[in-house]
Parts: structure tokens; C-alpha cells; sequence
């Protein structure tokens, strides 16, 4: 509305976002090699400012075009910050890998949970300068953040041990292209099992935050119920996402990634039915929804990171960054396709058939985990 835009281009301007990760994946895991995880980590801070400061230009200029370079590089900043502290905590002892993915993920989602109320509040009294502002001067607190750990020497107790060291490979263990591409090719198997049930995670975590509002707009809810509907989604994601680590860490990484494919999958199908009839009922299955995706809090990091520390030791990828790069372009894949495919479900056929559609991905998923992924948990 800032901007008088139609809700094609609001739309675009939303896409850029997803469209940066996509292309970023493969060459940040060529380039992390070479400079290691917190220089992507320092990299991420310095987009993230960027975004801001050009946020703030197009606010000024009224710029449509700024708009879209300041969602890019906020969707670059996100992709490299999310890359780095994966490559960090996949070098975390495999006992307590599970737990420290989960609780980066449940900080994720509550960031997800506070800052979308904050943003509102500083547009509503300081216009969406005010958001951009606020994002800058976050932005030199998260660059702080990624600095600390080289700055830190071996003794300190601030972090743990794996969390310091630059990370960068020597030159026999520095990936390329062509590297990149064999490692996809060699590990196949692992792209074609645990990588496509990632993806379609991925998928419907993307697809209910989308029917969820589109729902809630067809009944003639309206901005705030929409509003309400996401915020109680991600109240439950976050308080559901200590369960992830629990699950994960005691039980196998199977145990939250089956579990959490049915919830989705379900929820997004009830959608489509006449539960949901009502704005209430649909805020009751944002929440059943919100449960599934915070169960599988930090699992494709933590599944992800699992396969490539295994991979890297087996010979079959020279670093884990390697294997990393193809893993996080199928998920982040999966984060683009998934609202994208459902709205041109529901623009050519129904919401019904949108939402059945994702109720069956969930299902088949489901089942595709329990008997073809292998289980990474190792025993103690």
C-alpha cells in the first residue's frame, strides 16, 4: 500500500526474497571453503545493513525498483547467515548437534514470532522508515555477533570450542563447480530420500502460511484475522520446538520429520474442508499447524549436516560444504514451489483441490520417510 502497488507486484516483490537463496545456494558452499563460516556469517550482517539502507532509499524516493535490490539483499543475507551457522554447528560433537540445530531454529521462530508485531508497530507510528532504520541498526548488532568468534581466543569459555577457528579448508579440501556437481552425482541416494522429503517439508511449511491467509481472506476475516491467525501459528511453532530437539536427539531424526510431514499435510487438508468454515476454526488449525512445523525445528539442518559429516568421512564429499550447497537448493526449493504451486492450484482448479493436494504430499511424504530415508542418529 506504501508503494501503491497492485498485488502482482507485491507479489514479486515478496518472490525476490525466496529467489536470492535459490541462487546463492551452490556458490556460497564453493565460497565458504575458501573463507570459512563466520566470514559468511560477517558477509550476511553487511547484507542485512545493506538492505536496510537501500530500504530506506526507496522509502525516501518512493523507488519501486530499490525496493525489489532491498528485498534481494535481505533474502542473501538470510541465505548466507543460514548457510554459516549450519557449517558451525555441523562441526558440533553429533550427541549435541540435534539439540543445538533445534535451539537455533526455535530462536528462528521467535524472531518469526516478535519481529512481524515490532515491524508493525514501528510502520504504524514511524512509517516503514522506521523498519528499515530498526533493520540497519540490527544489522551492526548481528555483524558484532559474527565477528566475535574469531576474535575470541581458544581459551575463552563464552563459546564452545567448535564454535571457534576460521573453518577455512585447505586447498586439497576446497570444493568447486565441478566438485559440486560430483558430490550430487555421487550421493545421489541421499538428494533422492532424505533431500526430496526435506524439499517437500520445506514445501508445505511455505504452502500453510499461504492457505492460512487465503482461507481466512475467503472468509471474510480480514487483515487482523490473518494477522492473528500467523501469530498463533508461530506461538505454537515456537513453544513446540524444544520437542524437536527431544525427538531428535533421543529417538531418531525420523521421529520428528515423519510426525511433522503428517501435521502439515493435515492441517493444509482441513483447510479444504468444511472444519473450516469459520475464521475461529481456521485460527484452531493455524495452531495444529504450527505444531508440525515446530516438531521439525532445525531438522533439515540437523539431517543435512548429518549426512554431509558422514559423507565428508566416507571420501564421498571433499568438505561439507560440498554435499551442503545441492541440500539447501532443494530446500529452499521446496520454500519457492510451495506457495507458488498452491496459488496456481487455487487459481486454476479450487482452494479444495490446493489444499488436498498438500494433504497428500504430507501423507505420501510421510510414508516415503518412514521406509526409504535412513536414520543419521548415531548410537552413543
Amino acid at each position: 500500500q506504501h508503494y501503491g502497488l497492485n498485488a502482482a507486484r507485491a507479489g514479486l516483490a515478496s518472490a525476490c526474497m525466496f529467489m536470492s537463496p535459490v541462487i546463492l545456494d551452490l556458490p556460497q558452499n564453493i565460497i565458504a571453503d575458501k573463507v570459512g563460516p563466520h566470514a559468511l556469517g560477517i558477509a550476511a550482517a553487511l547484507c542485512l545493513i545493506g538492505a536496510g539502507v537501500v530500504g530506506v532509499a526507496a522509502d525516501v524516493l518512493s523507488c519501486f525498483p530499490l525496493l525489489l535490490l532491498a528485498r534481494i539483499f535481505n533474502g542473501c543475507g538470510q541465505s548466507l547467515w543460514q548457510m554459516s551457522r549450519v557449517l558451525i554447528l555441523a562441526r558440533a560433537p553429533s550427541k549435541i548437534r540435534a539439540t543445538a540445530m533445534a535451539t537455533v531454529g526455535g530462536m528462528q521462530r521467535l524472531g518469526s514470532l516478535i519481529c512481524p508485531m515490532l515491524g508493525s508497530a514501528l510502520a504504524l507510528h514511524f512509517t516503514i522508515y522506521g523498519v528499515f532504520v530498526a533493520q540497519i541498526l540490527l544489522g551492526f548488532m548481528v555483524l558484532l555477533l559474527a565477528v566475535l568468534p574469531v576474535l575470541l581466543p581458544e581459551t575463552t569459555k563464552l563459546v564452545p570450542r567448535f564454535v571457534l577457528g576460521s573453518g577455512v579448508k585447505s586447498a586439497d579440501k576446497q570444493t568447486s563447480v565441478r566438485g559440486t556437481l560430483r558430490c550430487a552425482v555421487r550421493n545421489w541416494r541421499d538428494f533422492a530420500t532424505a533431500g526430496l522429503a526435506s524439499l517437500m517439508l520445506a514445501w508445505l511449511r511455505q504452502a500453510k502460511d499461504f492457505l492460512i491467509v487465503l482461507k481466512i481472506n475467503q472468509l471474510g476475516g480480514g487483515p487482523a484475522m490473518s494477522g492473528l491467525a500467523v501469530t498463533l501459528a508461530y506461538v505454537f511453532d515456537f513453544s513446540c520446538s524444544p520437542v524437536a530437539g527431544v525427538l531428535m536427539s533421543r529417538f531418531g531424526r525420523k521421529f520428528s520429520l515423519a510426525p511433522a510431514l503428517l501435521m502439515l499435510g493435515l492441517a493444509c487438508g482441513l483447510l479444504g474442508t468444511d472444519l473450516a468454515s469459520t475464521p475461529h476454526s481456521v485460527l484452531a488449525i493455524a495452531c495444529l499447524a504450527g505444531a508440525g512445523n515446530g516438531i521439525s525445528s532445525g531438522l533439515g539442518m540437523t539431517l543435512g549436516s548429518d549426512i554431509a559429516v558422514l559423507r565428508e568421512q566416507e571420501g564421498l564429499a571433499i568438505s561439507k560444504s560440498e554435499f551442503l550447497g545441492p541440500w539447501r537448493e532443494m530446500q529452499d526449493c521446496g520454500m519457492l514451489l510451495g506457495p507458488a504451486i498452491s496459488g496456481a492450484l487455487v487459481t486454476v482448479f479450487s482452494f479444495p483441490v490446493a489444499a488436498a493436494t498438500c494433504a497428500a504430499i504430507g501423507s505420501g511424504a510421510a510414508l516415503f520417510t518412514a521406509w526409504s530415508v535412513e536414520e543419521t542418529l548415531q548410537p552413543e
